[in-house]
């Protein structure tokens, strides 16, 4: 280097060889809590999958449940409904065979007609019914042997 003065106006020291900076050599240092931190982040990555298979799983076996249960309610609304249609056309039966003019085609069927007047016989049991209370016999009153012979009277009238 020049002793005098330094001219600034050339910079030199561009051309010179410059010197190689060797760079230090990186070695791993294994440090043992790294290593139990990323085997943990594994861990947790397995477990993260193996909830989320689970979670899968479990709505598919849901949805297929939820299948098997609507495909069952279906049949079983279907054989309602055939036993409601059942049930309606048993009851019409019933009806047209409890019927009376059902009964009266079945009578004639038979050979029965209805009763008349002259086949009915009217017999009177005021004279031999009697009706003991404890051990006491009872005349019945007028008022009861009136009302008595009314109601027979009635029922002589209605049948005629």
């Amino acid at each position: 280097m020049p002793s005098g003065p330094v001219n600034v106006a050339y910079d030199f020291e561009l051309f010179e060889e410059k010197k190689v900076q060797t760079r230090p050599v990186l070695s791993v240092v294994s440090n043992p809590k790294y290593k139990k931190r990323d085997q943990m982040s594994v861990v947790r990555m397995i477990s993260s999958v193996l909830v989320v298979v689970a979670v899968i799983c479990v709505m598919l076996y849901s949805r297929s449940q939820l299948t098997e249960l609507t495909a069952q309610i279906s049949d079983q609304k279907a054989n309602y409904q055939a036993l409601v249609s059942e049930n309606t056309r048993l009851r019409a039966e019933l009806e047209s065979k409890v019927s009376l003019r059902g009964v009266e085609d079945r009578a004639k069927e038979l050979g029965m007609a209805k009763m008349q007047a002259y086949q009915v016989e009217y017999v009177n049991m005021e004279q031999s019914d009697e009706i003991t209370l404890s051990g006491v016999e009872q005349e019945p009153s007028a008022a009861e042997k009136l009302e008595l012979y009314i109601r027979s009277f009635l029922e002589y009238i209605r049948i005629r």
